[in-house]
């Protein structure tokens, strides 16, 4: 038996403590998903970048061709450079690069002959 005098101690209930833990589990499972998320959306932001810098190197080099790139070796992607004549000497080409996922980037640049003058 206590004495009178003596206060009681105060604290946290077993109910209490595993409400808490139920909560902070749910918290930190939410925080989780959220961080793939925000992986999955910058994984898919630097493949685009990455995507269109190709395209670009492309259209700069043609009519040589991108044999060195890992991705398009392995297969991942896919490159497709294709030049149409638009007539008055000038010349449309387009590259397009299709990246796993069914997305793709397409890039176009336009080249003109000027005539020389005799």
């Amino acid at each position: 038996m206590l004495p009178l005098n003596m206060p009681r101690q105060g604290g946290f209930s077993l109910l209490e403590v595993l409400i808490s833990m139920l909560l902070f589990s749910i918290t930190i499972m939410g925080l989780l998903r959220y961080q793939q998320v925000l992986l999955a959306q910058f994984n898919l932001y630097t493949d685009n970048q990455y995507a269109w810098r190709l395209a670009a190197q492309a259209l700069e080099i043609y009519p040589e061709l991108i044999e060195q790139e890992s991705k398009l070796k392995s297969g991942q992607w896919h490159l497709n450079v294709v030049t149409t004549s638009m007539g008055n000497g000038c010349q449309k080409m387009t590259a397009q690069v299709i990246m796993s996922g069914k997305q793709s980037v397409e890039l176009e640049k336009w080249q003109c002959n000027e005539p020389v003058n005799p």
